[in-house]
């Protein structure tokens, strides 16, 4: 019973030694726990990670090993071990060992993060991009913004090689993604080939155009649009090196604010919009959309400018011979006038 209480008592000194740093200590302590048989899963699991701090990587691997094929409580071990294996480049394992851990925690992102890019620089790219799209629920900007970040995070850590494997995931979800191609211009900057990044930035002068009409829809885009898409689409304003897109840019600049709540500076965006194309429609109802929410329903200064951005949108609906888009501008007038009352 002493002996017990003594090991339980140098077991718990071990993460105040290793907060210290008295590293030497702590290992030496652990050593003799472990000859002891002195709670092994615990002991084991606190050496395994001290020597990977160590940089004791073999003995690291061994004793999250052992616990995994001695010990009940092994997931801490399969979660430890699967961090060792995706460093050490050791990718079929850290599938393997990801798999695993996903029957104890079927949610744990972070667990499919490493899962997803050991799928990457072990080169199953078609599964991998299943994968993504799969752990993004098929959302398509979500998936490309995860995959920037992650692009980002390797070319932070010089890993260009990585950083251009995650770029082809996009390059299959996104065909010419000019973003992308970016990116992929920079890296070949930093990996001091020229002529290869003055390749990509010539082909993104005739990408970005075509990339960007395919992607933006006018057609009712202030009811059915992503803020996500909406933010990468503006992302894209840096390729629009003569401000040819300026119109549906400054359109969705204005809705992004709106649906951020910057109300103020989405009224300012779409009264860009108007100055730049008075005769497209799209800004009217977007602004008229505004007014009413600065409006509150008691503001009649607001609510007059709402009806007149209507009305000015039904009118040039029904230019365009759109009877259906024009009968919608009388209606939101009319619910306009319905919902205020004033004294």
């Amino acid at each position: 019973m002493l002996e017990n209480i003594k090991s339980l008592i140098a077991l718990k000194s071990v993460d105040k030694l290793i907060s210290d740093k008295n590293y030497e200590l702590a290992l030496e302590t652990l050593n003799r726990l472990v000859k002891e048989e002195f709670k092994p899963a615990e002991t084991f699991l606190k050496r395994g990670r001290l020597c990977h701090k160590l940089l004791m990587l073999d003995a690291a691997y061994s004793d999250f090993t052992y616990i995994i094929t001695h010990c009940v409580h092994k997931e801490e071990a399969y979660y430890e071990r699967l961090l060792l294996n995706f460093e050490i480049s050791n990718y079929s394992q850290t599938i393997s060992d990801a798999d695993k851990l996903l029957e104890f925690y079927p949610d744990n992102f972070e667990i499919k993060r490493i899962r997803f890019l050991s799928l990457v620089y072990s080169g199953a790219l078609d599964v991998a991009k299943d994968y993504v799209l799969a752990l993004f629920d098929m959302n398509k900007y979500r998936t490309i913004q995860f995959l920037f970040n992650e692009t980002a995070q390797n070319i932070a850590e010089d890993s260009l090689a990585k950083a251009l494997k995650l770029l082809g995931i996009i390059d299959v979800i996104d065909k010419d993604n000019p973003i992308k191609l970016l990116k992929e211009a920079n890296i070949y900057g930093l990996a001091g080939e020229a002529a290869k990044e003055a390749e990509i930035m010539k082909r993104i002068d005739s990408v970005f155009p075509k990339y960007f009409i395919s992607h933006f829809r006018f057609t009712d885009m202030y009811e059915q649009r992503d803020l996500l898409e909406t933010s990468f689409l503006l992302e894209l304003k840096i390729f629009d090196s003569q401000n040819l897109f300026a119109y549906p840019m400054s359109i969705l600049e204005g809705y992004k604010n709106q649906m951020e709540g910057h109300i103020l500076d989405s009224k300012e965006c779409f009264e860009r919009a108007i100055q730049i194309k008075p005769e497209k429609p799209e800004a009217y109802v977007l602004l008229a959309q505004t007014y009413q929410l600065m409006s509150g329903y008691d503001n009649p200064e607001y609510k007059k400018q709402a009806e007149e951005n209507y009305k000015i949108a039904m009118e040039i609906y029904e230019r365009e011979n759109l009877p259906m888009k024009a009968d919608n501008m009388k209606r939101q007038i009319k619910h306009l006038n319905s919902s205020l009352s004033f004294n």
